[in-house]
């Protein structure tokens, strides 16, 4: 069943109920004028007192009477005998300062009464339409961030576990070749993932991914020793921004993963940055594969600025270069 607004009906009745009496008594006065002798202001305040109770009684039976019946016109005639029947009783004692027929009065009076329920139960639907929209808006739109927060969260997901599987096959082939070196390799990889699984943010500050970042080419270099290359030229307060968990270190993944590293054509990666970007670029040294690359990571990197209203990532690429600028995000 849904919820009425009862606060907000009570403040439209308040607001109206004098406007309807002034509109209800002004024409009849006028017309009548000669044949009472009744104050006009006391008349209002009579008239505005009714449409405010039957006002009330148009709420309480919306608040109080879970029937589908409520909702429909039938209630314009249920409320309208109950005032017609008070009126009666009120005009009892005024009808006699009246020059006009009784049966002109009766007639005037069941016009009033049926306007004004008529008036209220228009004003009423429309303040249920209303609120129900809004309602259902602000359930569409909770329902559309949930669906956001998860689709988000499952490309985040799919981030560690990608990470984790090149990691283990770097491990394993230190292992064969380098026992000792493959130890060095795992007790900070172990570190690493210590430090990253902290983090349940959709972003966090360019500092702490830069630390990262530090820690993952730190891991590489193990392994790749000089032929793999690194610079970090941000010279920028790094507390200010912030980025996508794991977007910088991904870009320098992927830089690791397609291209050849050798001590004779070292892979150079480097990171520079202004207010508004921040760009990972590499020397082009393709590796030769059997099937072109599907640019998962990109497209993950990609749909996750999207989710956060931020600008798209922006891919450059020459015969020699390959680059990618991300968005810096305003703390």
């Amino acid at each position: 069943m849904e919820t009425i607004p009862a606060k907000q009906l009570i403040k439209t009745a308040l607001g109206t109920a004098p406007i309807m009496g002034l509109m209800l008594v002004t024409p009849v006065f006028l017309l009548t004028a000669g044949l009472h002798n009744l104050n006009f202001f006391l008349l209002w305040a009579g008239v505005t007192a009714a449409t405010a109770f039957a006002w009330m009684v148009n709420i309480v039976f919306l608040v109080l009477i879970q029937y589908q019946w409520v909702r429909t016109w039938i209630r314009i005639i249920v409320v309208g005998s109950i005032m017609y029947g008070i009126s009666f009783l009120v005009f009892f004692f005024i009808a006699p300062q009246l020059k006009i027929d009784r049966f002109n009065i009766e007639i005037i009076r069941l016009i009033n009464i049926l306007a004004v329920n008529t008036i209220i139960y228009i004003l009423i639907d429309l303040i249920l339409t209303k609120e129900n929209k809004n309602r259902y808006e602000l359930e569409n739109s909770n329902l559309r961030l949930a669906n956001l927060e998860a689709e988000y969260k499952l490309l985040k997901d799919q981030i560690n576990p990608h990470f984790l599987f090149n990691a283990l096959s770097t491990a394993k082939a230190l292992i064969k070749k380098q026992p000792q070196l493959a130890e060095e390799y795992i007790i900070r990889l172990s570190d690493f993932l210590r430090a990253s699984i902290k983090n349940n943010k959709k972003t966090v500050s360019l500092k702490e991914e830069l630390s990262l970042c530090n820690e993952f080419i730190s891991l590489n270099q193990i392994r790749f020793g000089n032929a793999l290359q690194f610079e970090n030229n941000i010279k920028m307060d790094l507390e200010n921004y912030s980025v996508p968990y794991f977007s910088v270190l991904s870009l320098l993944e992927n830089s690791i993963k397609h291209n050849m590293l050798t001590l004779e054509s070292p892979l150079r990666i480097t990171l520079t940055a202004n207010n508004d970007y921040l760009e990972v670029k590499n020397n082009k040294q393709v590796k030769f594969v059997l099937k072109d690359s599907l640019k998962t990571g990109l497209n993950n990197l990609n749909n996750r600025y999207k989710l956060l209203n931020a600008n798209e990532v922006i891919i450059k690429e020459t015969d020699d270069l390959f680059s990618v600028q991300i968005a810096l995000l305003k703390e």
